[in-house]
């Protein structure tokens, strides 16, 4: 693929799918049309990622209280891998964390201007560096949404969560009380919340949608019950470091 010419390029990514490209050298993502796809919506604790040795020097820790739970990301899966956008170095080069790694990233066009992004934008985990641009050009260009849509949907399921957890913060939480919210403030999620832990405290959450224009019904476990992976009988939503 890489061998073609901008136009052969261009004439194979239409023949094969639905793709979007914002610049004839800015992002784009090819989607293999014939592969089954969903959303994964991946929310993330800030303050368990800077309890991690290898991230307290991370800019994002240097400013604290943050929400409980922020958006990593909305990522288009394949059952079996998922897409991934490609941008030039040259276009989208990455900086140190000092300043602010991928702040060189072309902005998501029309993003910052938005009311979705005015009103949600402090649910967005890595601002200090720029993660929302990494997430668009590597995820979002794989989605047929606008950035102003795909991070908006994302940011209002981030504040709803962070908002129901945030009675639990800093106290051990048993999975039946975990259960009994999920039931009560998602009814209609009740069996599809996953979380992750790192040790005693959740570090991710993670709903799975199903693929369409933008996420879709809810897919539960295949147990039918809210997923807890690795996380013991009781489990911690830090929000201190």
């Amino acid at each position: 693929m890489r061998m073609f010419n901008r136009a052969a390029l261009a004439l194979a990514l239409l023949a094969l799918g639905p793709v979007q490209a914002l610049a004839a050298d800015g992002p784009y993502c090819q989607i293999d049309p014939g592969k089954p796809k969903f959303y994964r919506l991946e929310l993330s604790v800030p303050t368990t990622f800077c309890m991690n040795p290898d991230s307290r020097s991370d800019p994002s820790c240097q400013s604290f209280p943050k929400p409980g739970l922020q958006l990593h990301g909305l990522w288009p899966n394949y059952h079996n891998g998922y897409p991934s956008g490609e941008c030039d170095k040259k276009v989208c080069p990455t900086q140190s964390n000092a300043k602010g790694k991928f702040c060189a990233y072309p902005q998501p066009p029309g993003l910052y201007q938005s009311a979705e992004w005015k009103q949600g934008k402090q649910y967005m985990a890595g601002l200090e560096k720029c993660l929302e641009r990494h997430e668009w050009v590597k995820h979002g260009t794989c989605t047929t949404m606008q950035p102003a849509a795909y991070f908006g949907w994302a940011l209002k399921q981030t504040q709803a969560f962070a908002d129901a957890v945030a009675p639990l913060l800093d106290r051990p939480v048993s999975r039946q009380e975990f259960d009994q919210l999920i039931e009560k403030k998602f009814p209609a999620l009740n069996g599809a919340v996953r979380l992750k832990c790192r040790g005693a405290y959740v570090d991710s959450l993670n709903v799975q949608f199903e693929w369409g224009s933008e996420p879709g019904a809810p897919i539960k476990t295949r147990g039918g019950d809210n997923g807890y992976g690795n996380c013991g009988k009781t489990f911690t939503f830090p929000s201190k470091i």
